[in-house]
Order: structure tokens, then C-alpha cells, then sequence
């Protein structure tokens, strides 16, 4: 037992000597690091055309400007959705509807003629799509329609629930699961008709629908039957209204999963960090070298992801000159931009040192920074990051810029393109933060050329609400957009206390789980993603049925294009794009021709 215990701790010692050894090799040599090939190539190099209308296809009813409407168009805008807009009182006849499907993004039709909306029922048992989008007040105008939506008892007034259950396929990785993170809202209290589809249910003894379609006629109602459609992380919920009122919806996803490394490569805290220590046995640099990032590397090993590291020279806190090189642990940063970029990962920039690019005066919401008296500095410690990034890789275009703590100001913005002339995406964040000025961002190509690339959620163990936002994002934009940060493991409010072990098997278990509900998921880094979004952002799809089939027309198509669909029927055959199955009804469509046709045996 002696021998053994001694065995082992000299095989570790030689471990550790070794890696040292490594590193202090490569350093000496000047062994020079080439990048990857740049990724420029797989940008559309032309001028990006101006956004092309969409057919509409969609009528909005109205009362007011609402979060509710604002969110329903900015999800139909992501969604390459035409819609047109009608208030309730002016609404008259169905010849005020353009396309066949209406969406009522008001929770009360007071201001509407009860014969109005007598026909407006009559239109969609003639085949016609309508949902209402909010949880109906109770009033006159809804008696009206009120069996015509399912419901055969709502005498028990409004319901107040904090969870909701997913049901009936109608979110992938959500299935038959609860959500229930700091979820406050009121619901119709009903009984509904069994001809009813229910989706969406509260998880208490009540199980209150939340989410039901049903067919009427030749046609088909549904009901969001709650408040929470008012924001850019409900955007999801309004494509899970529209997936269950149509028979066959399709649209424009950007189909790439980004895993960014924040803060790396960067100069590493020196010293030990007692629960590590306990752990690992290893000091902090020590446990990064030995742990962590074979960790993190062998996910690009088993499941193909491929890491965006952003570039930090320093974390001193000066905003003017001079801009001074701190030569202290380069062979490490070597080490580690080796490591990134065999495999297959993106060395972008985070910044020299990690000050915000914002002027003074800034308001930090309670973060500790300093602003930059001008521009002129700014342009100076960029320039002094790129020498320091070059003096690795030589022969390296940095394409990629993540803004310190999210903050980025439009002189900053200035700054970055005229120090970095070849940059070519932004990634900010995708959600706003109450009561920061934080950099917010859509996934699109901005008029300046850069391509935003936000990111969606953060951290290796993920709460519940980030766990939503993902199965959300991927089946609206096909996105998985995610930021790690290295010393989250030295931070307990970062996870830091359920320690290394849990926090990777937490994020291994999403990515898992990812690779398995879609397996046509593309892992990319930064500036791959990016030449994605700008094909979705550009693209624009005219949909055409004509009994057993729908027809695609892609405009601009330049390469590829890739869409989701969700339909009733499982196609029977498509014409020059691929299948992928995803989810019951649900499918991904990889395009590679400007004209699909999808057919069904039978009539929708």
C-alpha cells in the first residue's frame, strides 16, 4: 500500500514536470502559431442588399401599442413573417385580412363590433387562423366567442400560478417538463372541450390550460391563455402559438451552436485556492492547466464544439498611454492559444486590459470601471493588443470582438474599426439586463458591414430560466449562443461552490442533450457563426400551398440556406434540401437551391 501511495504521487509530480517542461520549450523555441484558416472566405463579400419585403401573411389585431404587440411583431419580423395591422375598432369584414391567419394581440375586443366578430369566427370555420395571443378578459365580446374557443365552464374566474408544465411536443428538451423560475401570472380559469389540444399547462393541482388549439371547421383556433408574451425572451412563446395554429409553418433559422470562453486567453491568478487545493491538489494555474482545460477540450473531442477564446493582455486599469506590455506568464498564454487553435477554436479580442470601451461619465449600474478620457486611447490600447495578439500569431486576423462586462459605447465602436479595420463580428448580449446599458444586440448584419452575434445565456451550471431560453432560441433562430468564463470555478456566485466536477457535468449534460434533440446542430466559433447569420439575415422566403405541397422560393440564395418546419404531417418528400428530424413535427431543412418543394401524401 506504501508503494502504491508513493507510486502515485511520483507519477503525478512527473505529470505536472512534464507539462512545465512543455511549455517552457515551446516559449524558448519561439515556435510560431499559426491560426486557422480565415474564415473570411465564407462571407458573402458582396454589398448586402436592403431587407426585401415579406409577402404578408399575417393580420394583427390591435387596442393600442402594447409589449405584447411589440413582441409579436419583432418575432414575426425574426421570423422572415410578412404581417399587416388592423385596430379592433376599426376592423369591419374579412376583407380587411391580408393572408389567412389573424393573431389578436389584445387581451379585450370591447372596441369591436359584436357582428365583426361574429364573422371574423365564421371566416375561420372557412378555414381560416386565429389566436388570441393574451388571456382574454371576461366581457360581452367574449361570451360570444367563448364555446367557439373550447371552453365549456370559466366560471371560476382567473388563476393565479407560478409553474407551467410542457406537453404534447410543443418545445424540444422541454418536453413533459417544469418550469417554474420566478414565474408570477394569471391565467383564465377554464374547462375546455376534449376536442381541445392542450400544450401548455400549470404544474399545480389546478393544471389550468395555459396553451390550447382546436379545429373549427375547416379552420383552427387557438388561445395563449396568459400574460407573458411582453419581451424579447417570450419571443419563443409566440413561434410556439404559431406552430400549433398552422398546418405547416416554415421559416429561416441561422443553425449554429458558439460556445465563448471569456477572459482567455488571460494572465492567471498566481496562488492556490483552498477548496482546489483540497480537490485537485494542484495551485489555481496549476488546476486550469491540469484540469480544466483538458476538461473543456474534451468536449471538443466528443461532441464537436469549437471554443471562441477572447484575448486579454493585462487586467491593470489605465485608460491613457502608455499602453505597456506586461511580458509575465507568456509562455502560459502560448500554451493556451495553441491549445485553442488545434482544436479547431477562434482567438478573438476581449481587450488590453478590461475597461469597458465607453467614455467617462458612463453609468456602470454599480460596476467598479474606469472610463476613457478619448477616443484617441481607446484606439491606442487596441493597437497595443493587436501587437500583443501578433506577437503570437504573426500571420493571425482577429475577427472577433467580445466588449469587457458587455459594455460598448458607439465611440467605442469607432475606435474598435478604425484600429481593427479587418473585424467583422460583435457579440454582445441578446437579452437586456434591468437597469444596465448593457450592449444588446439581434442576430443580424448591421449597416457598418460587422455582423452581431449576441450571446444568449451564460455559466456551466445553468438555471432553469437559462435552460428555457435555450430550448427557445434553438427552435426559433436554430441558435445555441453561450459565454463561460474560466474563473467562475474561483467564484462562489458563479457556481464556484458546488465545485469543478458538478459545474462540468451540469454543462456537459446540456450540451449532451443538445447533440441529441439536434444532431444537425453545426458547433462553430465566432466568425463561422457569424458567416451564418449574415445568409439568415438576408434571407427573405415566399411560401406557396397548393393542395399536397408547399413551394419555397429563397431569395437571396446564395449557397445554402437552412429553415425550420413544423407541420402536421410528416413530408412524404422534398425536393433539393435535406430532412432532419428533430421532434415530433418538427423538423430542420438544409435548402441547396433557391427553389424546395415539400409534399405531403395528403391534403393538409
Amino acid at each position: 500500500m506504501k508503494k502504491r501511495r508513493y507510486d502515485t504521487a511520483f507519477t503525478r509530480t512527473l505529470a505536472v514536470l512534464l507539462v512545465l517542461l512543455g511549455i517552457v520549450l515551446l516559449a524558448n523555441r519561439g515556435l510560431n502559431i499559426h491560426s486557422s484558416p480565415s474564415q473570411l472566405s465564407n462571407f458573402i463579400q458582396e454589398q448586402s442588399p436592403h431587407a426585401p419585403l415579406q409577402e404578408t401573411e399575417v393580420t394583427l389585431i390591435t387596442q393600442g401599442e402594447t409589449a405584447l404587440l411589440g413582441t409579436v411583431k419583432e418575432t414575426l419580423d425574426q421570423m422572415k413573417i410578412g404581417w399587416s395591422e388592423v385596430s379592433a375598432a376599426q376592423y369591419a369584414s374579412q376583407s380587411q385580412i391580408e393572408g389567412r391567419t389573424v393573431l389578436i394581440c389584445t387581451p379585450g375586443l370591447s372596441a369591436m363590433d359584436s357582428e365583426a366578430l361574429a364573422a371574423l369566427i365564421t371566416w375561420v370555420e372557412n378555414g381560416g387562423r386565429l389566436a388570441l395571443m393574451a388571456a382574454p378578459e371576461i366581457a360581452p365580446w367574449f361570451e360570444i366567442i367563448r364555446q367557439k374557443l373550447g371552453i365549456i365552464d370559466d366560471a371560476r374566474g382567473y388563476h393565479q400560478y407560478s409553474s407551467m408544465r410542457f406537453m404534447n411536443h410543443l418545445l424540444p428538451m422541454m418536453d413533459d417538463q417544469v418550469f417554474a423560475d420566478n414565474l408570477l401570472d394569471f391565467a383564465l380559469a377554464v374547462h375546455l372541450d376534449p376536442s381541445c389540444d392542450v400544450y401548455l399547462e400549470t404544474a399545480d393541482t389546478a393544471k389550468v390550460p395555459l396553451l390550447w388549439a382546436r379545429d373549427l371547421g375547416s379552420g383552427r383556433i387557438a388561445v395563449n391563455n396568459s400574460s407573458r408574451i411582453q419581451g424579447k425572451d417570450t419571443r419563443g412563446s409566440v413561434r410556439s402559438v404559431l406552430s400549433i395554429l398552422e398546418e405547416a409553418l416554415v421559416y429561416p433559422i441561422v443553425n449554429t451552436g458558439m460556445v465563448y470562453i471569456d477572459d482567455f486567453p488571460a494572465p492567471q491568478p498566481l496562488g492556490t485556492d483552498k477548496r482546489l487545493r483540497e480537490q485537485f491538489g494542484f495551485d489555481i494555474q496549476g488546476f486550469f492547466r491540469n484540469h480544466w482545460w483538458p476538461d473543456m477540450k474534451g468536449l471538443t473531442w466528443k461532441y464537436g464544439l469549437r471554443y471562441t477564446g477572447v484575448l486579454i493582455e493585462t487586467y491593470n486599469d489605465r485608460v491613457q498611454p502608455p499602453f505597456e506590455p506586461e511580458n509575465d506568464g507568456r509562455a502560459l498564454i502560448r500554451y493556451y492559444l495553441s491549445e485553442l487553435l488545434k482544436s479547431g477554436g477562434e482567438v478573438g479580442l476581449h481587450g488590453y486590459n478590461h475597461q469597458p470601451l465607453v467614455p467617462e461619465g458612463f453609468d456602470y449600474s454599480g460596476d467598479n470601471y474606469t472610463g476613457w478620457p478619448e477616443k484617441g486611447d481607446m484606439i491606442l490600447s487596441i493597437q497595443e493588443l493587436l501587437r500583443y495578439g501578433k506577437s503570437f500569431l504573426p500571420d493571425a486576423q482577429f475577427l472577433t470582438y467580445v466588449p469587457p462586462s458587455n459594455y460598448l459605447s458607439p465611440t467605442g465602436q469607432e475606435a474598435l474599426l478604425e484600429a481593427v479595420p479587418e473585424l467583422r463580428v460583435i457579440s454582445g448580449l441578446y437579452l437586456p439586463e434591468g437597469g444596465v446599458k448593457a450592449h444588446v444586440q439581434e442576430f443580424q448584419e448591421e449597416h457598418t458591414g460587422l455582423i452581431s452575434i449576441p450571446r444568449i445565456t451564460s455559466g456551466y451550471s445553468m438555471n432553469s430560466y437559462n435552460l428555457l431560453m435555450v430550448a427557445h432560441e434553438l427552435a426559433l433562430h436554430g441558435v445555441f449562443s453561450h459565454f463561460i468564463h474560466p474563473d467562475d470555478v474561483l467564484d462562489d456566485a458563479r457556481g464556484a461552490m458546488l465545485g469543478w466536477a458538478s459545474m462540468f457535468r451540469d454543462f456537459e449534460t446540456v450540451i449532451e442533450s443538445m447533440a441529441g434533440t439536434y444532431p444537425a446542430l453545426r458547433w462553430n466559433t465566432a466568425a463561422q457563426g457569424a458567416a451564418a447569420i449574415q445568409r439568415y439575415d438576408r434571407l427573405a422566403v415566399k411560401r406557396e400551398m397548393a393542395g399536397k405541397e408547399m413551394n419555397l422560393t429563397l431569395s437571396p440564395f446564395y449557397d445554402e440556406a437552412w429553415l425550420a418546419l413544423w407541420c402536421v404531417q410528416e413530408p412524404t418528400a422534398v425536393e433539393n434540401a435535406e430532412l432532419h428530424k428533430i421532434d415530433e413535427g418538427f423538423y430542420w431543412l438544409h435548402a441547396h437551391d433557391a427553389q424546395v418543394r415539400i409534399r405531403w401524401e395528403n391534403s393538409l
